[in-house]
């Protein structure tokens, strides 16, 4: 099992559980998942914010990203955050789906690092669970 996957398994259990006050427990996230988090969040508002609604659930100008982890594996989200044009042109399924149901084609991040999607990704899941908790999704 790759290491991403295991730690949002673990993300998953963390931030699933509830306080006695009914609150989300993404307070709770520490050390190197806390890191993670708080660079994930930073990069995401660089990133991604512009088009992608920041509570993972409703759609903005593209997509919801909440469970993204669990849709799609590793290797094709490093492959599509950098260049999801390249993808579309060479006839990759998802791609392709993601392409027809968006307004338009996502710009790449191509010098984003695996540890920096890693990042990003975490702060997705974590504020995915976290909001589910809390938010019912809008459809639009």
């Amino acid at each position: 099992m790759n290491k991403i996957f295991s730690f949002c398994l673990l993300l998953f259990a963390v931030v699933s559980c509830q306080t006695a006050e009914n609150q989300p427990v993404i307070t709770e996230l520490q050390g190197e998942t806390l890191q993670m988090y708080e660079k994930g969040e930073q990069l995401f508002a660089q990133y991604c914010a512009s088009c992608h609604n920041a509570n993972m659930l409703n759609r903005a100008t593209a997509s919801a990203l909440g469970g993204i982890t669990a849709r799609r594996e590793k290797k094709w989200l490093y492959d599509y955050i950098r260049n999801p044009a390249k993808m579309v042109r060479e006839n990759d399924p998802q791609a392709l789906e993601i392409h027809q149901n968006n307004a338009g084609l996502m710009v790449g991040s191509p010098n984003l690092t695996d540890k920096e999607i890693d990042q990003i990704l975490v702060y997705i899941e974590a504020t995915y669970q976290n909001n589910k908790i809390r938010l019912r999704p809008v459809e639009r």
